[in-house]
């Protein structure tokens, strides 16, 4: 899942919300290369120029909806601002790091060229347009080099707040960066990033889309969207983005139903009494008869059928929801085909690993005459023994001897105990964050509540 994201969002990740980062880090970069700055006075400057903008983006009224500034809560109520307090690293500081906040981008920023690929340090790379960046930002350098921000941070609001980068130069470099044009050659990272950012304002300009992840996976993912729509059908990363979306539902189950297993161990409980649990969930009747009450996945028109929401909207009881997704999944293994199926059950490497749809797949048909509480059961030692192999092998030794083994599940003597709860939420698709850096580089906007494309966004992607 980790991977195709990263190919098909190349550039954003899914700590990296804002657009004017990646300008401030660059611009950082061209000054601490003209000044010949060490690295910890690299640091101190980046520090100082990240508080600056937190601080001026709490004197202004946005003008579209984004996440707060990086450490802006923790100067919040703070006036006048000491810089050498604030932008230092650790309590009482904007943040812990001594890097800031550049380290969640940085990877992003060498992948788009703003900073030299394949370096560690703050170095400017091919595609950082020191002009632009200086035209844009040079106050805040001026700001960072005070001893104090008050009141006067108000006057900068305007041209420095994150939320007016979309019309400042700066955000208009990154738009052009971002949608892949411009002067210089294009990899193939561009065009899959361009691709992504096309087929996201297709569905934008097709559909009413309050709710950016959640209404964009259901158009690609079900129906006839991208078959149909001419756009839509016409670019090559489409198909993809089915076989992922539907592919993260299957994961999605998977996290659900550890998770509420997990919840389910009280102290010291015999490892049986969790099967036990999860079978009183299900209904009484085998797996075949479960499998094939489940909805048809294919609509009349022979397109993906959204059974998934569907599902996850449903009265069953939560456990039983998550074994019918991964039904519903096993039964995309014969029903996608090509680029969709492939991104679906993952390259021949991985494909028929335990827990995959393919896996699944034969384990649902092997034991259609199962009862499925039967069948339950089996699946929670699968789930355990695979729990437990995971954490053995990322276990560690203490520099005191002992033995460091992360797994909120331990067993002794066939009895289950928990040291914590599990997560329950999907994969991230890093849609969202993507959606926030455009709408701060100008090519969409949010400003009503429903995602629209701007008229530069238009442009750049034409």
């Amino acid at each position: 899942m980790l991977n195709m994201v990263d190919r098909l969002v190349p550039g954003v990740t899914t700590v990296t919300p804002h657009a004017r980062y990646y300008a401030v880090h660059a611009l950082v970069a061209h000054e601490a290369v003209g000044r010949d700055l060490s690295g910890k006075d690299t640091q101190e400057l980046l520090r100082r120029v990240e508080v600056a903008l937190a601080v001026v983006s709490t004197h202004h009224d946005h003008e579209v909806r984004l996440p707060k500034a990086h450490g802006q809560d923790a100067l919040a109520g703070v006036s006048p601002v000491v810089l050498a307090e604030a932008a230092q690293p650790g309590k009482g500081g904007y943040s812990s790091s001594p890097w800031g906040f550049w380290r969640p981008y940085s990877a992003s920023e060498r992948a788009l060229g703003i900073l030299e690929p394949g370096g560690s340090s703050l170095t400017p790379g091919p595609r950082s347009d020191e002009a632009v960046l200086r035209a844009s930002l040079g106050p805040l350098l001026e700001l960072a080099a005070q001893e104090e921000i008050g009141d006067e941070a108000a006057a900068f609001s305007d041209p420095l707040c994150l939320c007016t980068a979309g019309e400042a130069p700066d955000g208009q470099w990154l738009s052009t960066i971002l949608c892949g044009v411009g002067d210089g050659p294009t990899t193939p990272h561009d065009r899959d990033r361009r691709e992504t950012i096309s087929l996201l304002a297709r569905v934008l300009a097709t559909h009413q889309v309050e709710s950016l992840t959640q209404d964009f996976t259901e158009a690609v993912a079900f129906g006839e969207f991208g078959v149909t729509d001419e756009v839509a059908a016409s670019l090559s990363i489409t198909s993809a983005w089915q076989g992922l979306l539907l592919r993260n539902y299957v994961v999605g189950a998977w996290r659900r139903l550890w998770a509420w297993l997990v919840n389910q161990i009280e102290s010291f409980m015999p490892a049986e009494e969790l099967g036990d649990r999860l079978a009183a969930e299900l209904p009484n009747q085998t797996v075949g008869a479960f499998v094939d009450d489940l909805p048809s996945s294919i609509d009349g028109n022979g397109h993906t059928a959204p059974v998934e929401p569907a599902l996850r909207r449903s009265d069953w009881p939560s456990p039983c929801t998550e074994l019918a997704v991964l039904a519903i999944g096993a039964r995309r293994t014969k029903e996608l085909e090509g680029d969709s199926l492939r991104a679906f059950i993952g390259n021949e490497r991985i494909r028929d690993r335990e827990l995959s749809p393919l896996w699944m797949c034969r384990r649902l048909e092997e034991h259609r005459s199962q009862h499925l509480r039967d069948f339950a059961r089996e699946l929670v030692r699968i789930l355990l023994a695979r729990a437990q192999r995971i954490a053995l092998a990322k276990s560690q030794r203490r520099d005191d001897g002992s033995l460091w083994v992360p797994s909120r599940v331990r067993s002794r003597d066939g009895h289950l105990f928990a040291v914590g709860t599990e997560g329950s939420g999907d994969v991230g698709l890093r849609i969202d964050q993507l959606g926030s850096v455009l709408v701060g580089a100008g090519v969409l906007t949010n400003a009503t509540g429903h995602w629209k494309v701007t008229e530069r966004g238009w442009a750049l992607l034409a």
